[in-house]
């Protein structure tokens, strides 16, 4: 797909845009490890988590094409992982209850499928800049976090199945999610690095590429 070639003040808004982006990232990740780790009140991170998505929106805004179709698909996973964001919280104070638990899941699935999304946004935004090394890090970074989900929840699953949790019930599966080691929750992370270094050369890359660009 062709692109006619931004001007600066287009790069240099998506540079500021991906900025958001990247940093929205350790922050949707802070909130969801004091929710966790119960640091805050659950009235207080239930309001919390929604907030933390609004960097997200600025950024996502900002970095809208001038030209070519809107990233619609990442303004509807936006909007849904923001409405799921507080049952974490609800979770937290009541791992076994189903509702809260099913509503984590899918909250995990669609933030997943966000970074899926942020990862192509990036892609599309360098081939529009005639980036073909940056667009082709950004696809390899949408792959490496689509693998890395699979295969984190293929892990989970196999091992619960091998353990015999699996088998023991819902309410026993539920429980033993709430308690799984740092080391398992550590894997979590791994696809919002991926996305979070896609997110870094992009804005650095735009902010490069908006020094050299000459004033429209």
């Amino acid at each position: 797909m062709s692109f006619p070639p931004p001007t600066q003040d287009v790069i240099l808004r998506a540079a500021r845009g991906f900025s958001n982006l990247f940093w929205s990232l350790p922050l949707l990740l802070l909130a969801q490890a004091v929710t966790l780790w119960g640091l805050l009140p659950p009235y207080i991170t239930a309001l919390l988590l929604p907030l933390c998505f609004l960097p997200l929106i600025t950024g996502l805004h900002m970095t809208r094409p001038s030209h070519g179709p809107s990233p619609q698909g990442a303004w509807a996973l936006l909007a849904v992982a923001m409405a799921l964001s507080p049952f974490l919280s609800w979770w937290s104070q009541a791992p076994a209850h189903l509702y809260f638990a099913a509503n984590v899941v899918a909250h995990s699935v669609v933030l997943l499928l966000l970074l899926l999304a942020l990862d192509h946004h990036a892609a599309r935004f360098a081939a529009s800049m005639g980036e073909n090394g940056l667009r082709r890090e950004a696809n390899a970074g949408f792959g490496m976090v689509l693998w890395l989900g699979v295969c984190t929840l293929s892990a989970l699953v196999w091992l619960f199945y091998r353990s015999g949790i699996l088998a023991a019930g819902l309410d026993a599966t539920l429980m033993q999610l709430s308690l799984l080691p740092s080391e398992a929750r550590y894997l979590f992370l791994l696809p919002y690095i991926m996305t979070a270094y896609v997110l870094w050369r992009t804005k650095e890359t735009a902010f490069r590429r908006a020094s050299s660009t000459p004033a429209a």
